[in-house]
């Protein structure tokens, strides 16, 4: 093979990777098929580098502010803590956007990426090596996406109701 990057099918990995950009988000005359759609994906990595923020930057501090605390309840406040934090930063984002379906979709897009996650290292890891991936994923990914969806969905529900009652008042 000529190029380092190049795959036994043919085409470079970057070739691959624009093909992917273009099937998920771009029409035939390269533009978005849907602004939202796109929008929110990017969005959802920015919440998912807020979140691994708040882990990186939390769980030192919270484990030596709570080293006298049993076991347990340092692994709970470790678990739940940076995750709403990371939640907080996140859902205050829905008042930013003019487009308020962006946050709540975002959500839907960590929620899928958590759910590939889950069954990509079910099919490619040892019985053993996945329950302790289960582990660390039952440490770190649910407080934060449940408690931002709930609350995303939640200001969003609350929007439209207010849009409506506007609406009827008009």
């Amino acid at each position: 093979m000529a190029n380092s990057k190049e795959s036994p099918a043919g085409g470079t990995l970057r070739d691959k990777l624009d093909r992917f950009w273009r099937i998920l988000f771009l029409n035939e005359q390269g533009r978005p098929k849907s602004a939202m759609f796109l929008y929110s994906f990017c969005l959802s990595l920015l919440f998912f580098a807020i979140y691994a923020a708040s882990y990186f930057f939390l769980i030192d501090v919270l484990e030596s502010a709570f080293a006298a605390s049993s076991v347990l309840m340092r692994n709970i406040l470790q678990a739940v803590l940076p995750g709403l934090a990371g939640t907080l930063v996140c859902c205050a984002l829905f008042y930013v956007f003019p487009d308020k379906r962006l946050v709540p979709v975002a959500y839907l897009w960590l929620a899928a990426f958590a759910l590939a996650a889950l069954i990509t290292m079910a099919c490619i890891t040892e019985r053993e090596e996945f329950r302790i991936f289960l582990y660390f994923f039952a440490m770190l990914i649910p407080a934060g996406l449940l408690s931002g969806g709930l609350i995303s969905f939640l200001q969003f529900r609350r929007y439209r109701q207010k849009a409506e009652k506007a609406k009827e008042a008009c």
